[in-house]
């Protein structure tokens, strides 16, 4: 076994770094001259690392393959402010050398305490059919590990063992408070499809080939996967009405909101709308503030393509929810004033 001592997170400019990381993904571009270099995305459990091979560059690509975890050589750089990675030396590791937890980020709640959550929140249904699904999940003991654990994408948004759990959970917060607000919604059907509109990630990717897709993933994707399990899944629970199990199912076929997002329905229930812009505001605001950790210390990040645009990071974060009193203070007399000259105004 290789043990893993040098994580990304410790390491600075000019440091000397030996020691295994995992290739999140290989490009050869070319450079200013015309010459190919490796461009890679190194990672590990605390982060991920740029990196590039600029000498017998052609010898070193042929060693290893993105998804491979590869002993490195090299020295850490500054670039546009940022720890970059020069690798002198490069060579492919077998996994039966490695400990693959060395090289997974992990959900930043504990999985059982997030765990805990959703079944509070799931135990608060009243419906007594949905109240039976519920339990047919519980007794899928199988099924129950693979939604703790999974990740909830490959790079895009909660890419961590428990993101899936992580993403959900707050899907059903807030469609717990959408419910409370709107009562015009069927608050049962909303926490369920909260629940199971990524259930079909369990199968689509894989925490063995580090977050990669499965054949199954690859073939079917996750909202197909997603409809078969729920399927099942009903299909244990005696009696189970028709016209629920469609609704339910819709919210799943039609979560990504859009045919050109790859959902194959368009959401046709006020539920699976909710779902809908809940599933798609949850993802961006989890990606938004990856960026932003990413590219600290800038008031503006580079141009994110997924964006169409660069993004602005306030010096002015409320963290606690509350006012900050100074600010507050200092426009008093501001705000006064102009209630003063309305009041002025209004008895001429």
């Amino acid at each position: 076994m290789v043990e893993k001592s040098v994580f990304i997170k410790d390491i600075k400019e000019k440091q000397k770094v030996l020691g295994p990381f995992l290739v999140r993904s290989k490009a050869t571009p070319l450079n200013k001259k015309g010459d190919p270099y490796l461009n890679l995305l190194l990672a590990d459990k605390t982060g991920d690392l740029e990196a590039r091979v600029w000498e017998n560059v052609q010898e070193f690509s042929e060693r290893f393959e993105s998804g491979d975890v590869v002993m490195v050589d090299g020295i850490a750089q500054s670039y546009q402010g940022r720890i970059q990675l020069r690798i002198n030396s490069i060579s492919r590791l077998e996994k039966a050398e490695i400990n693959i937890e060395d090289y997974l980020p992990t959900s930043p709640v504990p999985i059982n305490k997030m765990w805990d959550e959703t079944k509070q929140i799931l135990n608060s249904v009243s419906n007594p059919d949905l109240k039976r699904l519920i339990h047919t999940i519980y007794d899928d003991r199988v099924l129950v590990e693979q939604i703790k654990r999974s990740p909830a994408a490959k790079e895009i948004h909660h890419n961590y063992v428990g993101g899936l759990l992580y993403h959900t959970l707050s899907m059903m917060k807030v469609a717990n408070f959408i419910a409370s607000h709107y009562t015009v919604l069927n608050r049962d059907l909303l926490i369920m499809g909260a629940f199971l509109h990524d259930i079909g990630k369990t199968r689509e990717l894989s925490i063995e080939q580090f977050f990669d897709y499965t054949d199954e993933g690859k073939l079917l994707g996750h909202i197909v996967i997603g409809d078969r399990i729920i399927c099942d899944l009903i299909s244990r629970v005696e009696n189970f009405p028709m016209e629920l199990a469609y609704e339910l199912r819709h919210i799943v076929l039609s979560h990504h909101g859009d045919l050109s997002k790859g959902s194959p329905k368009l959401p046709m229930t006020m539920e699976a709308l909710v779902v809908s812009f809940i599933d798609d505001m949850d993802a961006r605001i989890e990606n938004w503030k990856k960026i932003l950790e990413r590219e600290d210390g800038k008031r503006w990040t580079t141009y994110q393509k997924m964006y169409e645009r660069s993004l602005f990071k306030s010096s002015n974060k409320d963290t606690n929810g509350e006012n900050n009193q100074d600010d507050f203070d200092g426009f008093k007399p501001f705000a006064q004033m102009n209630l003063i000259e309305l009041m002025n105004k209004g008895e001429k």
